[in-house]
């Protein structure tokens, strides 16, 4: 669809790094390291210049108890990109796939579980190294794009098709929202005839230029830590 409604520029460009993201049950972290239950649900620990997201979330069964909720962690890496263009995860500049667990080289694992060690407090650190015995991690690409234009004749694009920005904006999905929502108010002026073209039209007029910022607002710290 990008293709079609922008073709000389179809792709999002890879932003320099990878995310290694899992989802561990609290259950499978030591007593002792266990967030109380007072612990704030998001953090971002210190990392030698490295980035950490981590959440605390419920259980599968909904539970907050201690013990039955999850802790997530969203590791920001630039180390990996030999790594990513080796596999075919990353062709030139634009990204392919993710790195699924079955593929990471032992080595690598051996490697990020060292660096772990030494970058992360608990109960991160048991979170993240849990995640790697177990391979239960995925290594995903970070790619970024800035729109040039939205809409051609009765097409237009939304959502991450539109705006790609890097997570740590935390913007992306409700700038999806938002798209939905003005889309919705501008067709419901009608489509019959010309109505399909001039309400996209309006669409991208008042879309566009947050959709640039969104994408832009997190271009700076991709090009620091990503290049």
């Amino acid at each position: 669809m990008r293709r079609y409604v922008s073709p000389h520029k179809p792709n999002a460009t890879f932003a320099g790094y990878l995310i290694w993201v899992a989802i561990v049950d609290e259950k499978d972290i030591p007593k002792k390291h266990r967030p109380s239950l007072n612990a704030p649900k998001f953090t971002m620990p210190d990392g030698i210049g490295d980035f950490l997201l981590g959440f605390i979330i419920a259980g599968a069964d909904g539970s907050t108890a201690l013990g039955d909720r999850r802790l997530g962690w969203a590791w920001y890496d630039n180390t990996q990109n030999d790594l990513l263009r080796r596999l075919g995860c990353v062709e030139g500049d634009v990204v392919q796939h993710s790195l699924y667990a079955p593929d990471i080289p032992e080595q690598t694992l051996i490697e990020l579980a060292e660096k772990a060690s030494d970058r992360w407090a608990q109960p991160w650190l048991d979170a993240i190294l849990h995640s790697i015995q177990t391979r239960n991690l995925i290594g995903t690409p970070i790619a970024e794009y800035v729109p040039e234009n939205l809409v051609k004749g009765r097409i237009t694009i939304v959502g991450d098709a539109a705006h790609l920005p890097t997570p740590l904006t935390a913007s992306g999905f409700n700038a999806s929202l938002q798209d939905a929502s003005i889309l919705a108010e501008c067709v419901a002026k009608g489509i019959q005839g010309t109505g399909a073209t001039e309400a996209l039209l309006e669409y991208e007029s008042l879309r566009l230029k947050n959709a640039r910022q969104i994408v832009q607002s997190g271009q700076s710290f991709s090009q620091s830590f990503g290049r």
